[in-house]
């Protein structure tokens, strides 16, 4: 596994202005998606919600609407109600994503996260889903993947770079 990024907060509830994902130092949102549905489970703790994604080099916010009702008052983590408004993916951490084009229903995204330091899953990984229900895969595709591999790749130099330097 790739190791976690130093991120100011865990994966749910990032910090947020406004309806939408406050940048980290350096970072800029290029793509913003409405009309999905975010799913999340680890282990028997769930989240669902609908909202918005907004999507930059480093990761992909999901941001709760006020009216989607079980994202804001939701099921996130248990049994108790948490007041979940957004969930942070990280590309550096993203693991088995697959774009599934069902017969019935909305084309989705899914994948595997590991839980953040400061996360509510108790080391359990995270199954997520997003589905698009208004459409819109055919821009988010391309960029996501891209970005994607541009941060694998940064991550493989890294990762070459601290071997070769603990070899020497």
């Amino acid at each position: 596994r790739p190791a976690r990024p130093p991120l100011g907060a865990p994966m749910e509830n990032p910090h947020t202005s406004g309806g939408q994902p406050v940048p980290m130092a350096g970072e800029m949102f290029v793509l913003s998606r409405r009309g999905l549905a975010f799913t999340a489970s680890s282990g028997s703790r769930k989240f669902q919600a609908g909202g918005q994604l907004f999507l930059s080099p480093l990761r992909i916010v999901f941001v709760a609407e006020e009216s989607s009702g079980s994202g804001l008052l939701g099921t996130l983590f248990g049994a108790s109600k948490a007041n979940v408004l957004a969930f942070d993916l990280p590309l550096a951490t993203l693991e088995r994503e697959s774009f599934n084009q069902p017969i019935f229903g909305a084309n989705n995204l899914t994948g595997v996260s590991p839980p953040l330091p400061g996360s509510a899953c108790d080391g359990a990984d995270i199954h997520w889903c997003l589905s698009f229900q208004d459409g819109g895969v055919g821009t988010f595709l391309p960029i996501f993947f891209g970005l994607l591999a541009e941060m694998r790749s940064r991550l493989e130099a890294e990762r070459s770079g601290a071997a070769g330097a603990a070899a020497s």
